[in-house]
């Protein structure tokens, strides 16, 4: 639990909020960050803890009565999001990677998320499966690291606080046979790129054209353009 009430207000700040906001919070807990996002938008939370759930209703029964903050009791991999335009969240780190992954198939302006620091350079870095698929959809960067001491129980690694903003237009074609592959490629990660569309159709039974240029390279050395060029060219195997 993020204790230091200046991170969390930053975290508002930097998602620059507006009165016809609404933002989206997966994983309230007591509701410190929640506090801060209604002094300038409707909130809708989402939160699996039975607990965490009659203390929210509790904590902002005005909220909820007068319609600024909906809370959703769900755990948020399993359902479908509701309408928002802004995604801020100080995130259960164990779902980090799911939560994201799901994030990129909602349409939204933008997100400010606090993340493991581990998970968040290798979200905005092109040398991974996870910050491959990110580039091709999105732009990353990280605003500050935020140490372990803010929080309570202390963990024992530093966090960072993420902004993602969704690119205007995402030119891949495919994106399922986009991550799959980025996913499959990373699996063999070792491997050059030649070896890995080869195997790719023998698992899978599609043939992608591999550019010479790409084909002694390895996954994380193509970039996410690269893994774009390759999955856009494709022939049925």
């Amino acid at each position: 639990m993020l204790v230091n009430r200046k991170i969390a207000e930053r975290m508002a700040k930097y998602a620059d909020l507006k009165e016809n906001d609404i933002v989206l919070e997966v994983g309230c807990g007591t509701g410190n960050l929640t506090a801060i996002l209604l002094r300038s938008s409707r909130v809708i939370g989402i939160e699996k803890d039975l607990k965490m759930i009659e203390k929210l209703k509790e904590r902002f029964k005005n909220e909820i009565s007068n319609g600024r903050f909906r809370l959703i009791h769900a755990d948020a991999l399993d359902i479908d999001f509701p309408i928002f335009n802004k995604f801020v969240s100080n995130i259960p780190y164990e779902i980090s990677s799911p939560l994201i992954f799901k994030l990129f198939r909602y349409k939204f302006d933008l997100a400010v998320i606090m993340l493991q620091k581990e998970f968040a350079e290798r979200l905005c870095k092109e040398d991974s499966r996870l910050g491959v698929i990110s580039k091709a959809y999105c732009t990353c960067r990280i605003l500050e690291v935020v140490g372990r001491e803010n929080f309570r129980p202390v963990p024992k690694v530093d966090s960072a606080i993420v902004l993602i903003e969704p690119k205007p237009k995402i030119t891949v074609k495919n994106r399922d046979l986009f991550e799959k592959f980025v996913t499959f490629a990373f699996s063999m990660k070792r491997k050059r790129m030649q070896t890995i569309v080869r195997e790719f159709k023998k698992v899978c039974g599609i043939e992608l054209n591999l550019d010479t240029t790409l084909a002694f390279r390895r996954p994380e050395e193509i970039g996410a353009s690269g893994f774009m060029r390759v999955v856009d060219d494709i022939r049925t195997g």
